[in-house]
């Protein structure tokens, strides 16, 4: 069964399992960037040494999985980072409209127009049938995932994210605050490949 998860306030900078903060994307990588050339902003700060011991993966150790969204205050975007199956959708998110690197740690950064506050996400029980669920989950099955068509084969889950989970100034990150990202990684470490991030409205 998948954890639940409970997200508490912390420091932009602390290399934990985190949404929002500040990026230990090494100086000689680029900030990413989407096809608009739009800076991305910085979503998951997630530790290889986390993700070995709680769900097997085998990532080099003393790592960091970073995820990156397309957003914007101003203009409609949640066409470029959802994905229910159509094979466009799929290849936009692999065109970049998001983006999942893994790197090792380097100084804290942030080169994105914003900077989401750090939460850390804090694994909490075992999803059981009686919980009052909200969206966001760890580990062993995606909810409310539209799946039917999705090629998703070689990809693990990892994890899901209520957009309202997020602090209040950004529950809008997916653009519809009650849309969910889901976060699948490569069942085989792959340099080019590391993982696909996408959105999907329930």
């Amino acid at each position: 069964m998948s954890n639940l998860v409970r997200f508490e306030k912390v420091d932009n900078e602390l290399n934990i399992l985190r949404i929002g903060g500040k990026s230990f994307l090494p100086p000689d990588v680029e900030w990413p960037t989407n096809p608009n050339g739009e800076k991305m902003v910085f979503i998951f700060n997630i530790p290889t040494n986390f993700l070995n011991s709680t769900l097997q993966f085998n990532y080099p150790k003393d790592q960091v999985i970073s995820v990156f969204t397309t957003y914007n205050r101003e203009d409609y975007f949640l066409d470029s980072i959802v994905y229910n199956g159509d094979i466009e959708e799929l290849q936009n998110i692999k065109n970049g409209y998001t983006k999942v690197i893994l790197h090792s740690v380097a100084s804290p950064r942030n080169d994105a127009d914003f900077l989401i506050s750090a939460r850390e996400i804090v694994i909490d029980k075992e999803m059981n049938e009686f919980d009052d669920y909200n969206g966001s989950l760890f580990g062993a099955n995606p909810v409310f995932l539209q799946e039917e068509k999705l090629e998703l084969a070689s990809y693990q889950f990892c994890m899901q994210i209520y957009g309202g989970d997020f602090p209040e100034e950004f529950q809008d990150i997916f653009y519809l605050d009650d849309a969910i990202g889901y976060l699948f990684l490569s069942k085989e470490e792959k340099a080019n490949d590391v993982g696909v991030f996408f959105v999907q409205c329930t």
